[in-house]
């Protein structure tokens, strides 16, 4: 009978995990961490690791290494500090602690933000993507993606090779695959959560001087961005001016021009507000002599269905739809334009367009270069109109509820995944006579159904800027799932 009971004895399971586990770190991104590790049984390759600390912190399988070895990635980890970790396997749940020590934060890091939360249940879980700099320094710079908590979970950043304008990390959007497209430093770039360069296509590879502001990827894999036009105009006794308008630029991922777009060829020059005469001119990078800012593009949209393209033209005062098959101008939407405002008020100088799933355009008006309206009377806003273009009418829809503030430029407007609306004011100025002085950059998320609307705000350092800020449904790294 003894013998029987210890013959018959069931042998004890072997565990899942054969060996050690290894945590492998990056110098570009410390914010991420892989755990490799080999399996005894291959079709138990169900993997999570959980920190017991943290429970921001996310984790996915990858591919198998070469050698077998599974592996999962953690993401949204604090750097510089010890981490305890416990890494889940197998159906059944075995359980192992892995404990290490995140490599130092990237220049620039900071841990959190502060914000001001509520307890409504209309703020979004997304995370919060933008970018943060000093204009004009040699700080740090920097993307940053944030959770509603306001803590960062992912932060890519270095000094300026060059401190200005170019320097500034613009056009932030994320790809399906969960890389980041950009442009900065006179180039159009994709970059991967560890912050290693996937593609880039320099400006002057296109023989365009130049990329600011933004750029899109459109639906046959092609991209469009922002450039630059220089041309002398003869403004009669004004004398011949060097005028610096915008150009539209599509080329391929291999770096090819295969249409663009130049707003001298279809705006009327003898059309220019007051900023034309301003201090901010634009530099020809072939001659160095500057230009008077005309046009000043600062977004683009592209809409498929109507292979179209808005424009934002900040000193303009018009958001422009570009039929891109001819390059023609559809309309001009805001002051003196082709539509005939029916209820609510004009933008100026604004930013950020976007439709909506309804149809209708959001935007950030940044409230200055009404002529009829004195500075320290302006006031930015979030707003939304409705566009007829059988009757060729606007009609203003919704705008936010703030206090008055003013900020003096960028700005953004987009859409959460909770249908709130995410507001960036880049730089909200103290005093609008002098509007970099003590100025701050502030995120507001609004519930246009509420009264007061605003649910969750970030507030950022003083002095510094931001020019994008797009909610996310998924962190930095993490490929967009695909519904069947």
């Amino acid at each position: 009978m003894l013998a029987c009971v210890a013959a018959c004895a069931p042998e004890p399971e072997q565990p899942l995990l054969a060996g050690e586990i290894e945590v492998i770190s990056y110098a570009t991104q410390p914010m991420v961490v892989d755990l490799c590790f080999e399996l005894s049984d291959p079709n138990e390759d169900t993997a999570t690791a959980i920190d017991l600390d943290d429970p921001g912190v996310i984790s996915a399988p990858l591919s198998p290494l070469e050698d077998g070895r599974e592996c999962v990635r953690v993401r949204g980890l604090e750097p510089g500090v010890e981490h305890d970790l416990e890494l889940q396997l197998g159906t059944a749940g075995e359980t192992h602690p892995v404990s290490f020590t995140t490599l130092a934060p990237l220049p620039g890091y900071l841990d959190s933000f502060t914000i001001t939360p509520t307890d409504s249940p209309a703020v979004a879980g997304d995370y919060r993507l933008f970018d943060l700099s000093v204009l004009f320094s040699e700080e740090p710079l920097g993307v940053f993606a944030v959770d509603p908590q306001g803590v960062t979970r992912w932060y890519l950043g270095a000094p300026p090779a060059t401190p200005g304008l170019a320097a500034l990390w613009t056009g932030l959007s994320l790809r399906e695959n969960g890389e980041l497209l950009l442009v900065r430093d006179d180039a159009a770039l994709i970059v991967d959560e560890l912050g290693v360069e996937q593609l880039r296509i320099e400006a002057d590879t296109l023989g365009v001087p130049g990329f600011h502001h933004d750029i899109l990827e459109l639906p046959n894999g092609n991209f469009v961005a922002l450039s630059f036009s220089f041309r002398d105009i003869d403004y009669g006794p004004e004398g011949v001016l060097p005028v610096a308008g915008d150009l539209i630029v599509e080329f391929t991922p291999a770096g090819e021009p295969v249409w663009t777009w130049d707003s001298f060829d279809h705006i009327d020059t003898d059309r220019r507000v007051e900023d034309f005469w301003g201090s901010f001119v634009i530099v020809d990078p072939a001659t160095g002599i500057e230009h008077h800012d005309w046009t000043h593009a600062n977004g683009l949209v592209y809409e498929p269905t109507r292979d179209e393209l808005l424009v934002s033209l900040r000193h303009q005062d018009w958001v422009l739809a570009i039929d891109r098959e001819s390059s023609e101008i559809r309309w001009r939407l805001g002051p003196e334009g082709d539509f005939n405002l029916t209820e609510g008020t004009w933008f100026w100088h604004q930013h950020s367009p976007q439709w909506q799933p309804d149809g209708s355009l959001l935007l950030y008006d940044n409230g200055i270069g009404d002529p009829a309206l004195p500075v320290e009377q302006a006031t930015s806003r979030a707003v939304r109109y409705t566009l007829d273009t059988s009757s060729m009418t606007a009609t203003q829809v919704w705008e936010d509820d703030a206090e008055p503030f003013l900020s003096t430029v960028a700005g953004d407007a987009d859409r959460t995944s909770s249908a709130t609306v995410l507001a960036l004011d880049s730089l909200i100025a103290v005093d609008p006579q002098d509007p970099l002085a003590g100025a701050y950059m502030r995120i507001r998320e609004l519930n246009p159904a509420a009264s007061p609307m605003q649910v969750w705000s970030l507030t950022g350092p003083v002095g510094q800027f931001a020019y994008r800020a797009v909610p996310i449904d998924r962190l930095v790294g993490a490929a967009k799932e695909l519904t069947p």
